[in-house]
């Protein structure tokens, strides 16, 4: 127990560390202005105070990733702070988790620190860790318990438990209430998990493992069906997320033009040659355990498909494919332990204290590397007055109780920066072609309905009741934006 412990406040360390100089949602940091994280953070408070995802606040991802965001409001509203703690608190387990899978798959007890030393520091300076806080992110100690589950078991060729079950369960819930392209990893496992069953002659054992991974996907899905019915809006949520999502969300791809799924893991070597290297491990010892290998194969395949079948490649998706990079360490393990073995190699405790040591070093290397190698690390040099969400946000405020609309593009922080709720469904444009959407911000417009609007890369043409009232540039994903801020002519008493 204890020195589980010690693993995972190693873990803690390396994550916050590593994070810190890597996240926009950093102390560090004056805000996160990435456009995803802030649609999170505005739904989450929302839930705060009562509104209610898809019916209140139109958004598209699934409601877990909007309840832990309103977990992480609850620590605090104005800040990032709360996201941050939750990051790395998730990161830290994903490292752990990392850690047992090498050591397993290895034998190797050392490879342990070294795993998640590594995975710490190469994952947030590749390009798919984007600006920090994705649901891919998030989500990533999720898949890697559930492929630690089934190898564990597979490894060992010993059918897996009712409890292993239960939780498997669990996790493929927990993928489909925040990205059903996330169940694409648990779909392949079952397949790998189904064949050793009906080939080793263990098909009598199904119904029971079927039994417990229905009864963890029905508790977690009861739970959050459960809480929608009682807020009366069960169908919100089945048109928002489902039906808009499957319908319509692959026919519209705006947003910008990225590499395809292959080369998109080439810009991320950091994880996707260990986790190839791993790969390519366990299907050369496939005669000594086959079974091991077609599951973390049929993960690795299922969840590629599932994570690019809409036709979209934004670069963070791919972080997901991260999971698979502990094996790529556990192929180094037992090549190093067969090079030793073949040499006169020094013992076993010096090698284990030299890989401590080496973890330790890689740790310590993570935040100067941060500073200088992660794309984001800029922004902890501007102050927030030079912020337009922020210059923005002491306009709107000298109203006292304002509404604010973000018209036209993506949620760009103006809400959290300036301490407000959204007062309109549609908050913000989506990367969704909705035909209501569109027509319900151009309603606001007409109408007035708010005291403020929110503008990026143009102006507001036929403002009508609006009147320009300040302008700020900012530098966002390379690309320099111009803002401008509306505010109402003549407020309707």
């Amino acid at each position: 127990m204890k020195c589980k412990l010690r693993r995972f406040l190693f873990a803690c360390l390396a994550s916050y560390g590593v994070l810190a100089v890597c996240s926009k949602s950093s102390f560090l940091y004056p805000m996160n202005d990435w456009v995803d994280v802030n649609c999170f953070f505005t739904v989450g408070r929302g839930i705060l105070h009562g509104l209610v995802p898809y019916r209140d606040l139109y958004e598209q991802k699934g409601p877990l990733i909007y309840f832990l965001f309103a977990l992480a409001g609850r620590i605090s509203e104005s800040s990032f702070l709360g996201v941050y703690l939750l990051e790395g608190l998730c990161f830290a387990f994903f490292l752990y988790l990392s850690g047992r899978i090498a050591e397993l798959l290895s034998g190797r007890k050392s490879v342990f620190g070294l795993t998640a030393a590594a995975l710490a520091v190469l994952i947030p300076l590749t390009p798919a860790f984007s600006h920090g806080s994705s649901a891919e992110e998030f989500f990533l100690p999720v898949l890697s318990l559930g492929l630690l589950l089934v190898l564990q078991a597979l490894h060992h060729k010993k059918p897996l438990t009712n409890r292993q079950g239960f939780v498997l369960g669990l996790c493929t819930a927990a993928a489909l209430w925040t990205k059903y392209t996330f169940c694409g990893l648990f779909a392949g496992l079952a397949l790998g998990v189904l064949l050793f069953y009906l080939l080793t002659g263990k098909a009598r054992r199904l119904p029971a493992l079927i039994g417990s991974c229905l009864l963890g996907f029905l508790s977690l899905s009861a739970a959050v069906v459960g809480w929608f019915a009682l807020k009366g809006a069960l169908p919100d949520l089945w048109q928002a997320y489902f039906v808009n999502n499957l319908a319509r969300y692959s026919s519209n791809i705006q947003g910008g033009h990225y590499a395809a799924p292959l080369p998109n893991l080439l810009n991320n070597l950091g994880w996707s040659v260990p986790g190839l290297l791993g790969l390519l491990f366990l299907a050369v010892r496939m005669r000594k355990n086959p079974w091991e290998a077609l599951a973390a194969w049929a993960g690795a395949v299922c969840l590629f498909v599932f994570t690019y079948w809409n036709g979209r490649r934004y670069p963070y998706y791919a972080l997901v494919l991260a999971v698979f990079a502990p094996l790529g360490f556990a192929a180094l393990a037992s090549a190093a332990a067969r090079i030793a073995g073949a040499v006169k190699a020094p013992r076993p405790v010096v090698l284990s204290a030299a890989a401590r040591v080496l973890a330790v070093l890689l740790l310590a290397a993570g935040i100067p590397a941060g500073l200088h190698l992660s794309p984001n690390a800029w922004l902890m040099k501007v102050r927030r007055e030079e912020m337009p969400q922020y210059q923005f946000a002491e306009i709107i405020r000298q109203s006292g109780d304002a509404t604010l609309l973000n018209y036209g593009f993506l949620d760009g922080g103006f809400y959290f920066a300036a301490g407000v709720l959204p007062s309109e469904p549609y908050f913000c444009s989506l990367n969704i072609d909705l035909e209501e959407m569109r027509k319900a911000q151009q309603e606001s417009l007409r109408q007035g309905k708010t005291q403020y609007v929110v503008i990026r890369g143009k102006r507001l043409k036929n403002s009508g009741a609006y009147r320009l009232v300040c302008e700020a540039d900012q530098v966002y994903e390379g690309r320099n934006w111009h803002y401008c801020l509306y505010a109402l002519a003549s407020p309707s008493s």
